[in-house]
């Protein structure tokens, strides 16, 4: 039995390639029905940036060729037209990739928060479903212990390293929480946009969108649920929002003066610009004056920077938390050899043989002593026997998993218990 993480994200297939295979819920359940007759237990992850099958199966080769064929009967794909997209691993590298997945180690934006909770939904609608067992029970469990280690013992998700995300980052150092604060936008551009949805990520919910021509102002505060304003009409509204986000062209230019009248009426107030034109739209000596946290791309820049290479030590730390909760589900598959299985199936054939030579005797309580010692000698060289061969080949099991599933059997097969053990498992 083999453990298998097996497809393709945001670094081996473009989107043109992951967007085919990303399904919705009911039809990852039908694609992981398609492969029971090749694996025995099954979880089906699909977000915009990853489409991945974990699996327990007797062998790859044929589960992934399944896989594939599932897939292609929803979408009309060959095989062969896909496979260099997809990379496979098995058992402890599967194991070491998952838990880089659940920690957000192997994602489009390092840290980023949302991938745990994508992984925990996909299994829950797997175990749901009945598609999960002992094994992916265990190691998914593992995953998301560990994913919670990484976030609270490193700073991989304390460490914005873009632009838009240090602005970002920095608004909920100054205002704490973003979901009252309003957000005046001026300039409706690729970079007020993309700034935009990370506020939104970050708890925003009312802004106002300003910009030279109304029409894009109307189209950007259509997708954020706000409101449109002529450039001049919205630069009146510093007087009354909590952060201002400028991304303006064509020479715009906020002067001192000019901020200075709009936020007499803000009794001290903070108010916190970001300004990510270029050339600068704020002038610097805003940022001094009281109660005004000025920002711009050259300062995010140095922020992220410096991010950066905090985080690249984050990393490190998250990957040494990684190996060793790896290491500890190899102890636990180990914990689950054969060696004590096996004692406890002697112990279970022992108890039996006893308690049989017990009535045998208690039949014939006259038998001469000798010959109660060659009975005894006979069901325990039967015994022996019976268990030597079965013994010797299942000591011979080296892979891990495969371990597990025969223990796992073994204890079901014989209700296998020992003095410690009060619900059949190792």
């Amino acid at each position: 039995m083999k453990f298998i993480a097996y497809g393709l994200n945001h670094t081996t297939a473009p989107i043109e390639v992951r967007e085919k295979y990303a399904l919705e819920q009911d039809k990852a359940m039908e694609v992981l029905r398609a492969l029971k007759s090749r694996a025995s237990e099954g979880v089906f992850l699909s977000t915009c940036n990853r489409v991945e099958f974990y699996l327990t199966a007797e062998e790859s080769e044929g589960a992934v060729g399944e896989a594939h064929k599932a897939l292609g009967a929803l979408h009309k794909l060959k095989p062969a037209e896909v496979k260099k997209y997809f990379y496979l691993y098995e058992d402890s590298e599967a194991f070491a990739h998952l838990f880089r997945v659940a920690s957000s180690l192997d994602s489009m934006v390092l840290g980023e928060a949302q991938i745990l909770g994508q992984v925990k939904e996909a299994y829950e609608w797997s175990r749901e479903a009945g598609m999960t067992g002992v094994l992916l029970n265990g190691v998914f469990a593992r995953a998301f212990s560990a994913a919670k280690r990484v976030r609270s013992q490193t700073d991989i998700a304390r460490m914005p390293t873009s632009v838009s995300s240090v602005a970002v980052d920095l608004a909920k150092k100054i205002f704490r929480s973003l979901e009252q604060n309003t957000v005046l936008i001026l300039g409706a551009g690729q970079m007020s946009e993309l700034t935009a949805q990370y506020l939104v990520d970050g708890g925003v919910k009312r802004f106002t969108v300003a910009n030279r021509t109304l029409d894009k102002a109307k189209v950007l505060a259509a997708k954020l649920g706000g409101e449109a304003l002529s450039l001049e009409a919205g630069i009146e509204k510093i007087a009354e929002v909590d952060i201002v986000l400028t991304s303006v062209g064509g020479g715009f230019s906020l002067k001192k003066d000019d901020v200075e009248k709009l936020i007499k009426s803000r009794g001290g107030r903070s108010l916190f610009i970001i300004d990510i034109g270029v050339p600068r739209n704020v002038e610097p000596e805003v940022g001094q004056m009281e109660s005004v946290f000025l920002y711009n791309v050259d300062n995010l820049s140095a922020i992220a920077n410096e991010n950066k290479s905090g985080r690249q030590k984050a990393v490190e730390a998250a990957e040494t938390i990684l190996q060793e909760e790896v290491d500890k589900l190899c102890s636990w598959l180990a914990s689950l050899e054969l060696v004590p299985t096996l004692t406890r199936l002697r112990n279970r054939y022992e108890t039996i043989r006893q308690a049989e030579l017990a009535d045998f005797l208690a039949k014939f309580p006259h038998l001469p002593e000798k010959e109660k010692k060659a009975v005894e000698r006979l069901t325990r060289d039967i015994t022996t026997k019976v268990l030597h061969e079965p013994t010797v080949n299942l000591k011979k099991v080296e892979n891990k998993v495969d371990r597990f599933e025969f223990s796992r059997m073994l204890h079901e097969i014989f209700s296998l218990k020992d003095s410690n053990d009060t619900d059949g498992k190792a």
